[in-house]
């Protein structure tokens, strides 16, 4: 979670390990995330969600909560990669990763990411690929996984950018 301006920059970010509580944890962290941050909720101008790849329910909840506070708060709507929050987390300008989500029984949920000063440009999109197959394919890239994404990727992205669509893979 992040908030984020664009005068500003980055006003707030948390990335808690909620593990399977996210539905009950979900608002006291924004809560938390504008009390930190000093921001009313009327300030808001859009919200970006993360639409995948990720968790079946984890982006059910994401997303559910994200059209409520649109709707209640009257603004856009926007969707950004997850996989590209963890790249942003961990890539330095100039570095290439991979960042990866366990996908369950072997496979991981892996894209390719280069950082480029404030950016980042996709070398490889996100697939469900065998965690052994994308080791061989990147062997020099950085492995990125197990790490906390860092929302204000996703909150740096217009809102027209993507749709809210989950992505599943």
């Amino acid at each position: 979670m992040a908030l984020w301006s664009p005068t500003a920059g980055p006003l707030a970010r948390r990335a808690p390990r909620v593990e399977r509580d996210h539905a009950a944890r979900i608002v006291t962290e924004l809560a938390q995330l504008f009390d930190e941050a000093g921001v009313r909720r009327d300030a808001v101008a859009a919200v970006t969600v993360g639409v995948g790849p990720g968790s079946y329910t984890g982006l059910r909840v994401g997303l559910a909560a994200a059209r409520a506070m649109t709707t209640a708060w009257s603004v856009p709507l926007g969707g950004a990669d997850s996989l590209a929050s963890l790249a942003w987390a961990a890539l330095a300008p100039g570095e290439t990763g991979v960042a990866v989500m366990d996908a369950r029984r072997g496979n991981v949920y892996a894209a390719v990411y280069r950082r480029v000063e404030h950016d980042l440009r996709t070398v490889a999109p996100a697939a469900k690929r065998p965690r052994d197959e994308v080791a061989r394919a990147w062997p020099s890239a950085s492995w990125i996984e197990d790490v906390a994404p860092d929302a204000t990727w996703a909150a740096m992205r217009p809102p027209g950018e993507r749709t809210a669509e989950a992505v599943y893979l």
